[in-house]
């Protein structure tokens, strides 16, 4: 009898219905008949995404992802698609969204073939209990072309752009407020008797900080603010001087007003969205709710929202002159709530909360307390000691070892930085590696880091300790990778210490990718003719997705602490572990899993077909004089 596995194949070939599997958002499985439909061979289906549009996908694909798309918001489980294939020209496709135990997390997708006049037949194994849909409701638009969907983010902006140039600016003298409420975004930028010129930014054409000011100030000292809680929200764009730099001030522009649009989106009748300068944008959000801690608490939690929302809009890939980008952007928050609070105090808290979001790495959320000044006022005197540590020599590498998941095997190690001194035995890296990143000490220290790294890996060679396929992994921040002299450093360190690059296995995170895509493999290539590896590190995490696992040269993947911890007892957790493995075996990726913490992570990981790990289960970093120990044993 055959197996599982063979029945599947069997099936999957056989079936007259294209069929796709999507877990989490990810294509996992694809069959023959799939791929004639969409005009796509099988890699270029595996791992594709709903939610990025890289660039590379066929005109049919790119219009199935909004069909699928359109499916789940609208909540419904069949539609009919306009789409040329290999098997006819604009043919009425019927297309099924099943969700997997009503979660939209996992779905089954089936694209059949049907005739002009059968267009509310539906799939054998539909359920009969289910109404058929009547043909308006299975009527939608045929799939736009890729110049559609990559200008979608800006529509919305370039028709506001358009409203307001048939509409005359008016005076100073002739725009008015309403003296106990605050007009909102939408009413300032379609009204032409709220606007004028010196109130408005001319490129995004949102209102500006002159304008939000005059808001602030009426809204704090309104006879009715004392019974609401309001929320300000700092927006910033992570890195984007680069974007300007790379590409001059034109692209940066494109990126300003796309980004407006994106954010506009996402605003509710009363919110109001400002351009302040450069790449900053504030969102005020009125409030309304009454005082007191729970409503406090409810407003907090209401505004962490909105910033992961936006962070997830931001993220989205967009497309400047040819090229792709993926941005992050950082977001702090001030709640409106001293009753003694003025305009400029709350965009200063705002502010500040903004770049305590950037201290803990970018690409998240910080809320503003008065603890923050405080912990200013130490990274300055930590920059100052960071100077210091350099020049006293005060660093360490430490190794964490990598182990094979069968065998339990030593397979080789990630370096990681340490600094010792005399003021205090440890510091910990979260603590001082943003600080080194920020004030660009890191490209100093990691050029150190990999010398030194090579001159161990140099002696363990020596000892006879470090064995064919080993792997010695170094991480390479963002500012360090764009360091021009990043391939030359390593070129002199390989040489200098007569190492083999295959041992080397260069470790670069997700936040990576927001510099110009093709850039950044122009220089991963460079790096890998000399023959050393790449890993893309805490993958899961990040804004990125799997579809940059077949665009970018890696040979490893590095499954984040936070899923593997929670595979036990998570199921989700364990989902996505599943997905990442699933799709990280079509393209031969070595898989390691960090943060293994104890057994029965470790049987799960061994389940699901992961290569290796690292975490305490096994070692936590340890100084190199044990772990040459650890080869040994």
């Amino acid at each position: 009898m055959s197996s599982k596995s063979e029945l599947h194949r069997i099936l999957m070939e056989s079936s007259p219905y294209g069929l796709l599997f999507f877990a989490y958002g990810t294509c996992i499985e694809s069959n023959p008949k799939a791929e004639r439909l969409l005009n796509c061979e099988r890699n270029q289906l595996l791992g594709t995404c709903l939610d990025e549009i890289s660039g590379d996908e066929s005109t049919q694909l790119l219009g199935l992802k909004l069909q699928i798309k359109r499916a789940l918001k609208e909540d419904k489980q069949r539609l009919i698609w306009s789409c040329s294939s290999e098997d006819a020209e604009n043919q009425k496709i019927e297309l099924c969204v099943k969700p997997i135990d009503g979660s939209t997390s996992e779905c089954l997708i089936t694209l059949m073939e049907v005739a002009a006049d059968s267009v509310g037949s539906k799939p054998v194994f539909a359920e009969e209990s289910n109404p058929k849909p009547t043909q308006e409701a299975l009527e939608v638009p045929e799939s736009e072309p890729i110049e559609f969907l990559e200008s979608v983010a800006s529509e919305e902006q370039e028709n506001l752009q358009e409203s307001l140039s048939e509409e005359s600016i008016p005076t100073l003298e002739e725009i008015v407020l309403p003296p106990q409420s605050v007009a909102t975004s939408r009413e300032v930028t379609t009204k032409s008797n709220q606007l004028d010129e010196n109130f408005f930014d001319p490129l995004t054409q949102l209102p500006n900080r002159q304008y939000l000011k005059q808001v602030l100030d009426r809204y704090l000292a309104g006879t009715d603010r004392s019974e609401q809680i309001g929320a300000l929200l700092k927006i910033d764009l992570d890195e984007f001087k680069d974007i300007n730099d790379s590409w001059g001030h034109n692209a940066g522009d494109q990126v300003i007003k796309r980004i407006a649009a994106v954010l506009s989106d996402l605003i509710l009748p009363d919110d109001i969205l400002v351009r302040m300068n450069g790449d900053e944008y504030v969102l005020f959000k009125p409030g309304g709710l009454v005082k007191g801690p729970d409503q406090l608490s409810q407003t907090a939690w209401q505004a962490q929202q909105v910033a992961e929302q936006i962070c997830e809009a931001v993220a989205t890939p967009i497309f400047i002159d040819g090229h792709e980008l993926v941005l992050t952007a950082s977001v702090g928050i001030a709640l409106l709530s001293d009753d003694e609070l003025s305009a400029e105090r709350a965009l200063q808290f705002a502010d500040t909360a903004m770049y305590e979001a950037k201290r803990q790495g970018r690409n998240t959320v910080a809320f503003f307390d008065h603890s923050i000044t405080e912990k200013a006022k130490r990274q300055v005197g930590l920059n100052i000691r960071l100077r210091k540590a350099i020049d006293n020599q005060e660093f360490a590498l430490y190794i964490q070892p990598q182990v094979d998941v069968n065998s339990g095997r030593v397979i080789g190690g990630e370096v990681l930085l340490r600094w010792l001194n005399p003021e205090r035995s440890h510091n910990m890296p979260s603590e001082f590696i943003p600080v080194l990143e920020a004030s660009g000490l890191i490209v100093q220290v990691g050029h150190w880091v990999i010398r030194t790294a090579c001159e161990y890996l140099r002696s363990f060679i020596d000892q006879g300790l470090w064995q064919e396929g080993m792997r010695l992994a170094i991480n390479i921040s963002p500012r360090q990778f764009r360091d021009p002299q990043l391939l030359e450093v390593v070129q002199h360190s390989i040489s200098s210490y007569n190492i083999d690059p295959r041992y080397l296995n260069f470790e670069i995170t997700e936040n990576l990718l927001i510099d110009d895509v093709d850039q950044v493999i122009e220089k991963m290539n460079a790096i890998k003719s000399l023959g050393a590896c790449f890993s893309i590190d805490d993958f899961g995490i990040g804004y990125s997705s799997m579809i940059y696992l077949k665009r970018l040269p890696f040979d490893h993947l590095k499954i984040d602490r936070v899923f593997i911890r929670n595979i036990p007892f998570d199921p989700e957790s364990y989902g996505v572990v599943e997905a990442i493995m699933a799709v990280s075996r079509q393209y031969g990726l070595h898989v390691v899993a960090e943060g293994v913490e104890d057994v029965d992570a470790l049987t799960l990981l061994s389940k699901v077909g992961c290569d290796s790990y690292q975490g305490a289960y096994y070692s936590m970093p340890v100084p190199v004089d044990r772990f040459r120990e650890l080869l040994v044993a």
